[in-house]
Formats: C-alpha cells, sequence, structure tokens
C-alpha cells in the first residue's frame, strides 16, 4: 500500500529544518523526548508534505536522498537538524 510520505519542517523563512517519512499523523505528532529530537512546529503552515503515496522504502530512499541534500548541521554539511 501506498501509505507513506515524506515531510519537512520549515523554519519561518521556509528553510527546512527537519526531513522525515511517516504515516498517518506522523508529521504532526511531537518529535522530542528526553531532550532529544526536534520540535514540531506549531503552526502547521511550517509543516509541508512533499511527496505522498509512497511505498515504505520510497519513502525511506526519498528522505535519505533530502537529507543528503540539505545537509545537516551535526556534520556540518548543511541546514537540517536530522
Amino acid at each position: 500500500m501506498k501509505e507513506y510520505y515524506v515531510y519537512a519542517y520549515l523554519r519561518e523563512d521556509g528553510v527546512p529544518y527537519y526531513i522525515g517519512k511517516g504515516k498517518e499523523r506522523r508529521a504532526w505528532e511531537q518529535h522530542r523526548s528526553n531532550g532529544k529530537g526536534v520540535h514540531t512546529p506549531k503552526d502547521y503552515k511550517r509543516i509541508v508534505l512533499l511527496h505522498e503515496d509512497l511505498i515504505e522504502s520510497e519513502a525511506f530512499n526519498l528522505e535519505i536522498e533530502l537529507i543528503e541534500k540539505y545537509g545537516r548541521q551535526d556534520l556540518g554539511t548543511g541546514v537540517l537538524k536530522n
């Protein structure tokens, strides 16, 4: 079933700070626990579904591709908190 999607959390200036894959309500659920993870935007306009109707492997591969494209802050390669 094609029930997965890939989404982005955007900063106020429109630059993504997190890329994820999910199904159902995952993009709108809190990702932070025990002081780790990212904050889900309170303004749902800053949650963007980038691609929908994917199988899990498609979503997983696209998530990896987009994380590589935008880069990770912790690795010094880009803007994402992933």
